[in-house]
């Protein structure tokens, strides 16, 4: 092999791999940066409003465990992530009074409240590349039964993401101030929010949420079992 073969090679060999790595690696790198960016914004509510802590990433692992069981293509498990990220995101236009009030709201305190799921639809639309979440995000306190806001959308009217994301945030509620990671905890706030299967929540997604919920559950208390006995 003369020299010239060889930097030919060795050249031809470079491109192909920076095409590789620009390819598989860079997206996902840019996919990681931009989540993070995502949580980033999260926390800013959740600096506002006490006990949630963790919320949002909280939100979206669930968000993309029911996505993924139910079958949803990539970018649509994807898209349920960053929209489950987001969905509170107008809260940072909420009264932190409000937010962090210890006493039962007010009907009035309460409207206002209501209005974060539309402002965090505002905010999302003014972002070309997340304005297609902007309608999931709209429509995540929809309720199964038509009782819900902003729109009193009902059953299969709500966008199946806006399904989801209502139930992990619903969930989320539920563990608000407590150890997210007691397993315990987690199982009794499915319970809880359980009451609401078919009026609040959609009851197929919700079985497929509280299916998950218990094998993490039953995973960790065995694993506790083990180390106890370790």
């Amino acid at each position: 092999m003369n020299f010239t073969t060889f930097v030919y090679i060795v050249v031809m060999g470079s491109v192909a791999f920076l095409c590789y790595y620009a390819l598989l690696w860079l997206p996902r790198q840019i996919r990681r940066d931009y989540r993070q960016g995502l949580q980033a914004l999260a926390r800013t509510v959740e600096i506002r409003e006490h006990g949630t802590t963790g919320s949002a990433r909280l939100r979206a692992h669930y968000a993309v465990e029911i996505a993924r069981r139910m079958g949803l293509p990539a970018r649509a498990v994807r898209d349920i992530e960053f929209a489950a990220l987001l969905q509170e995101i107008g809260k940072v236009s909420i009264p932190y009074a409000i937010l962090n009030k210890e006493e039962p709201l007010t009907a009035d305190e309460r409207e206002v409240l209501k209005l974060h799921s539309v402002l965090s639809q505002r905010m999302v639309e003014q972002v070309p590349s997340l304005a297609r979440l902007a309608p999931f995000i709209r429509h995540h306190h929809e309720n199964w039964d038509g009782s819900g806001y902003p729109d009193g959308l009902q059953g299969e009217e709500i966008p199946l993401a806006s399904r989801i994301l209502h139930i992990v945030g619903d969930y989320a509620d539920a563990l608000r101030g407590k150890d997210l990671d007691n397993a315990d905890l987690r199982w009794q706030a499915v319970q809880q929010i359980g009451h609401g299967k078919g009026i609040h929540y959609d009851p197929h997604v919700f079985e497929v949420f509280r299916a998950i919920v218990q094998a993490e559950t039953f995973r960790q208390t065995n694993l506790s079992y083990d180390e106890q006995c370790a």
